[in-house]
């Protein structure tokens, strides 16, 4: 791992793919900026990791749709020279509905938490990485901007999107030694997905999948480790598909 070449920035750090990740590269040695839009749970957060890990994790209280929010926490790193050489953008929302009856409240919110999300974390900390010639950028997209569920419209939208801005991105950021690719995992089983999908639904899914279960958290952390990680080095620009077969691009 290259960690020492600077800090580890987690997003949606506090849920279930969020703390996997966090788990992982804590372990794997990172010093991990762990944010999350819910900062007052950062205690209880904090409390299932071991004494050394704690000791490499930090938190920060972070709305990522909002841009004054984002542009502050980069100027505090600044300020105490801790410099972002690895950003994971893992925070997002879903929602569903009707083509003919979605509220645009709800459209708008899935595209600012998904899409402007990822564009302020990027533009914020890709610049740095750009001067120090070194970056990792870690974006999340979905089986959904494949292959989407029904209802699924405002969600399919946005995690397509992060698809073609992370392969374009990847483009401009290549010339400087900043590798961008994109995550698309599939049916991923954690506690906050219990209160969303359908047991039913998530029934279907799994029968649908070739590999007849569902994926863990800690496989998507381990495909996280790995475009962090030197072995990656000529890895960018690429969507990897994380779904037990269920979808097989050609």
């Amino acid at each position: 791992m290259a960690f020492e070449r600077g800090l580890v920035l987690v997003t949606g750090a506090f849920g279930g793919l969020g703390t996997a990740i966090v788990d992982r590269l804590s372990r794997d040695g990172a010093d991990v900026l762990a944010t999350d839009r819910r900062g007052d749970d950062a205690a209880p957060w904090l409390a299932q990791f071991s004494a050394e890990q704690r000791a490499r994790i930090r938190t920060a209280a972070l709305d990522i749709t909002k841009e004054a929010e984002v542009d502050a926490l980069r100027a505090q790193l600044d300020a105490r020279q801790r410099h972002v050489a690895f950003l994971v953008n893992n925070a997002g929302v879903a929602g569903a509905g009707a083509p003919w009856g979605m509220a645009l409240r709800t459209f708008d919110i899935i595209l600012r938490v998904n899409v402007h999300g990822t564009f302020l974390l990027t533009r914020a900390f890709c610049e740095p990485m750009r001067r120090a010639g070194f970056g990792r950028i870690v974006n999340f997209a979905s089986l959904y901007a494949y292959d989407p569920g029904p209802g699924q419209a405002p969600y399919a939208a946005a995690k397509a999107g992060i698809v073609g801005y992370t392969h374009s991105i990847a483009k401009d950021l290549a010339p400087f030694g900043v590798t961008c690719n994109v995550i698309a995992p599939g049916l991923i089983w954690h506690e906050r997905l219990s209160g969303v999908l359908p047991d039913a639904e998530a029934e279907a899914m799994k029968e649908r999948t070739p590999m007849k279960r569902s994926g863990t958290p800690a496989e998507i952390a381990g495909v996280v480790a790995f475009l962090l990680s030197e072995d990656s080095s000529y890895v960018t620009g690429q969507t990897l598909h994380v779904n037990g077969g269920v979808y097989m691009p050609g």
